[in-house]
């Protein structure tokens, strides 16, 4: 038998012998018994904590918050339309309360006054006239009192004659022609004595209707005028004023929307900003606020008594201290938002108001800052440290 037959007779069994016991001893091996083993024990999960200056504050609601002035913004827009006739102030300017702002086309409002104030001027002359009046009055009721006296002398004298009359007629003394003519000449001034006491109280009359003191129709009728008169040159005034925006405040323009020559339209200024934008915006600087939305599922956690703190976008190693100005009762929709992927349009938020408590370098009102709010009480704080 040659060499090639031999290893084929003999090499390729004894190949085949070895590759059946490895596989032998293969399955064995994965069959042996091993022990259970337990599922590792994780400790449970522990909220966010957080870090600042190297001590643990507790647990955390993060929030977006935005800077504006103590007071918020101030958004000032006009009362009547026109054009602008003149802007007095530029961004960035101090004003105190009362300062002008801007002023309106004031021509018309300032004819309308001129004419306002002729119309009093009349009032009041016809006011003093009938004043006047009244010494005329006074002296026709002393001549209504002369005027009496004569004729009550008149009548004494006649009913003086008409009594001899009547004595002497009886003896033939005087005819009865002058006795009856005697007779007529009393009641002629008696007459006159009447028509003496009508022109006095007449007289009395026309004094009445102009005396202030008594409140006389006809001078009650031009006092009326003239305070008529007056009011209509105060809201003349008050038209003029109207026309000069003054600020009602003391405070920084933060924004100036509108230029001389331009028109600008009575209504209320928009908050948002879109489709009628206030014509200044202002507020205070010396004490800012930060206006923070805390999500509505954050609510029943927040706690106004914990430590709030805030960073500047672009600055988060500057920790800013706040400190908590009111809580807003009114739960709102969101607006401010952050622009992250999870975040919903239809959320709907807690606002917080917080004071910068530190004077902070460029820093502005619009800013949007990181705001951190401590919402667990020290003593759970120290528990969960132990």
């Amino acid at each position: 038998m040659s060499r090639q037959s031999r290893l084929l007779a003999y090499g390729l069994p004894t190949l085949a012998a070895l590759a059946l016991v490895g596989a032998a001893f293969t399955v064995a091996k994965s069959m042996q018994t091993r022990p259970t083993l337990e599922p590792r024990q994780f400790p449970p999960l522990q909220p966010a904590m957080k870090d600042w200056g190297g001590s643990l504050r507790g647990i955390l609601i993060g929030a977006a918050g935005i800077v504006e002035p103590s007071g918020q913004e101030v958004r000032i827009g006009t009362d009547v339309s026109g054009s602008v006739e003149q802007v007095l102030i530029e961004p960035g300017s101090y004003v105190r309360r009362g300062d002008p702002l801007l002023i309106i086309d004031r021509r018309v409002a300032q004819a309308t006054l001129e004419q306002r104030q002729r119309d009093l001027a009349v009032a009041q002359s016809r006011l003093e006239q009938a004043r006047a009046r009244l010494a005329g009055l006074e002296a026709e009721v002393q001549i209504a009192h002369t005027a009496i006296e004569v004729a009550q002398a008149e009548k004494d004298d006649a009913s003086d004659l008409a009594r001899s009359g009547n004595l002497l007629q009886g003896g033939a003394a005087i005819s009865d022609r002058e006795a009856s003519r005697r007779k007529s000449a009393l009641r002629a001034a008696e007459a006159r004595l009447g028509g003496a006491y009508a022109r006095l109280t007449l007289a009395k009359a026309n004094r009445s209707l102009f005396m202030e003191e008594s409140g006389g129709a006809s001078i009650s009728v031009e006092l009326a005028a003239v305070e008529q008169a007056v009011a209509v040159v105060e809201m003349a005034k008050t038209e003029l004023g109207m026309r000069t925006i003054r600020a009602p405040g003391d405070g920084t323009i933060l924004q100036l929307n509108v230029r001389p020559g331009e028109y600008a339209q009575a209504g209320s200024a928009s908050q948002s900003g879109a489709s009628q934008p206030a014509l200044v915006v202002m507020g205070r600087l010396d004490l800012l606020h930060v206006r923070v939305d805390i999500d509505e599922s954050d609510i029943p956690r927040y706690d106004a008594s914990g430590t709030a703190t805030a960073s500047l976008r672009g600055d988060a190693d500057r920790i800013i201290q706040l400190r908590l100005v009111r809580v807003e009762p009114l739960v709102v929709p969101k607006r401010a938002l952050s622009g992250q992927a999870t975040e919903r349009v239809d959320t709907r938020v807690m606002q917080a108001v917080y004071a910068i408590e530190a004077t902070i370098k460029n820093i502005r009102p619009g800013q949007q800052v990181d705001v951190f709010i401590d919402v667990i009480p020290r003593q759970m704080n120290t528990t969960m440290a132990r």
